[in-house]
């Protein structure tokens, strides 16, 4: 009894330790923010004053923004005269990523461009999401933007918070994943719908919708800002046409953000899930009448419903509600197993096969005696709207391997088989991508790097691959190679948060510290009360 007494009471004060110490980064923040305020408040009304004087003498000369980078799209070259662009060396071009572009240009084609108001709402959101040359670039596409006094001052506040801006270090970036989010307790509590193997599984590996949110608000409030994988990293065509990759050193933000990356795994709802929201998980990716992403799930009434159930709806919300969380319109990679196909659509050519299919496993052969309905075709088009509708809006895609192999347990030659089938059930809906996420956290080479004897790795860079994501327990692990970058990546779920908060479990240490450094200082708030402690000592 006392030593219970004694872990209370140890507790008991690290949660007034954290508390006190989120008060002390809350105030400063608060304080740092209120400065920058009164800053800007004096620099905009300064400015309006002396454009407002130079109007009242008739001076109609153009205003113009020194120091203008002009960037075009991935694969072409970059002119930069100052500022936060990718420079072209004389041996070739450098490229980094493309998301801010598709995002830009869906975020265009809802604005009023044709309107002052709708330039300034548009060149507003561009400068939130720090793509400050974008967002002069508007302004100046407006016609007679020069002689108009608003139009000018926000160049010139635009300018100003660019001008703010510093290189961070992409090395060092965290990079966190989730799977599928759990709505309710009926994926946490064994009954009818949801196995007792299921409920270790779902305590362990999965998060919950609740802690979810307070994770995401509590990172944003350390100043992390989303930068897509793609960020990381600058390819250079050279002379001789060999492509090097590079670090990117020209990622700029304002002083107190910092870039985090994100990743979804496994979004298939895999049929092991249940259905009509047996384990609190959605059904599958719809598109609503806006044509936006969101989720079908049935409720614990049996309510069907089409709304925010899932990582990627709810983070395309929080941006819409905080746009400086995403660089540039960056949203997470979401990584894809295809055995069951991608967002709940069966795209596994397999399933073609029908309910007596050689190549189906026995879930797979239910789901088809269960759904007569079911239409490979449809499902495939289905799923293809979703990702075009994903990649339009900033989300990028990766490879999982098709079964959900262990890639340092296979063979390079089943490997390169699983890749084809992958191909085949997900890329045709997905399109390519030059990114795999190993599951099980597995890898293809030593943390030493990949060399060009490793066949695994050559046969993936022939596929087009170039960024590559294990898991590690080190936090912000990087590692750029001549011709590729990989990346170590901490899960936030059961076992993390549980081991966090409890001290003396196998990996309290790790993942105390991990959450530290994201800024999520009071996990224990928001640790899911119908979860079993027991199930999240530990992964294996």
């Amino acid at each position: 009894m006392a030593q219970q007494y004694d872990d209370m009471e140890e507790r008991r004060r690290r949660k007034k330790r954290r508390e006190e110490r989120r008060r002390r980064q809350r105030r400063q923040a608060l304080i740092a923010r209120g400065v920058v305020l009164v800053a800007l408040l004096l620099i905009l009304f300064m400015i309006i004053f002396v454009v407002g004087r130079l109007t009242k003498k008739g001076d109609s000369g153009s205003t113009q923004e020194a120091g203008t980078q002009n960037t075009t799209s991935e694969g072409t070259s970059t002119t930069v005269t100052d500022g936060n662009a990718d420079a072209t060396t004389s041996v070739g071009t450098e490229t980094a990523g493309t998301t801010a572009q598709t995002f830009v240009s869906t975020a265009a084609a809802n604005a009023d461009l044709s309107t002052k108001e709708g330039v300034l709402d548009y060149a507003r959101l561009q400068a939130a999401q720090y793509d400050y040359d974008g967002a002069i670039a508007t302004i100046q596409s407006f016609s007679g933007y020069e002689s108009d006094g608003d139009l000018t001052a926000e160049i010139n506040t635009i300018t100003t918070a660019k001008n703010a801006c510093t290189p961070v270090e992409v090395s060092t970036t965290p990079h966190v994943f989730f799977h599928s989010l759990i709505n309710d307790y009926r994926g946490l509590i064994a009954s009818e719908t949801c196995t007792e193997e299921r409920v270790e599984k779902n305590n362990k590996a999965m998060t919950t919708v609740g802690e979810f949110d307070v994770m995401i608000q509590d990172m944003y409030n350390a100043g992390y800002v989303l930068i897509s994988l793609d960020d990381l990293i600058v390819k250079t065509t050279n002379a001789d046409g060999s492509v090097s990759i590079s670090k990117n050193t020209n990622l700029y933000l304002p002083e107190g953000k910092k870039p985090l990356i994100m990743s979804e795994d496994d979004l298939s709802y895999y049929h092991s899930y249940g259905e009509n929201g047996a384990q609190g998980y959605a059904d599958r990716l719809v598109l609503d009448e806006n044509g936006e992403v969101k989720c079908l799930f049935t409720d614990t009434d049996g309510q069907v419903k089409i709304g925010d159930y899932d990582m990627v709806p709810r983070i395309d919300t929080f941006i819409k509600e905080h746009p400086d969380f995403s660089y540039r319109g960056a949203k997470p990679t979401v990584a894809l197993t295809g055995y069951n196909g991608v967002f709940g659509y069966r795209t596994n050519d397999y399933y073609k096969e029908g309910p007596e299919g050689a190549d189906l496993n026995e879930a797979q052969k239910t789901f088809l005696r269960n759904h007569p309905e079911y239409n490979y075709d449809t499902d495939v088009a289905e799923a293809t709207k979703i990702a075009d509708a994903m990649k339009a809006n900033g989300w990028t895609f990766a490879s999982h391997t098709y079964g959900h192999r262990n890639a340092t347990d296979a063979t390079a030659e089943q490997l390169q088989a699983d890749h084809e089938r992958w191909k085949t059930a997900v890329g045709k809906c997905v399109g390519e991508t030059n990114k795999i996420i190993f599951a099980f956290g597995a890898d293809i080479g030593p943390v030493m790097g990949y060399t060009a004897d490793n066949a695994k790795f050559t046969y993936f860079k022939e596929q087009g691959f170039d960024i590559f994501c294990n898991v590690d327990g080190n936090i912000g692990w990087t590692e750029f190679g001549s011709n590729y970058v990989r990346t170590g990546r901490v899960a936030l779920d059961g076992v993390s948060m549980y081991n966090a908060i409890t001290p003396g479990t196998p990996s309290h240490d790790t993942y105390s510290y991990d959450f530290d450094v994201l800024g999520i200082y009071d996990v224990a708030s928001f640790f899911d009360s119908n979860r079993n402690p027991t199930y999240c000592l530990s992964e294996s």
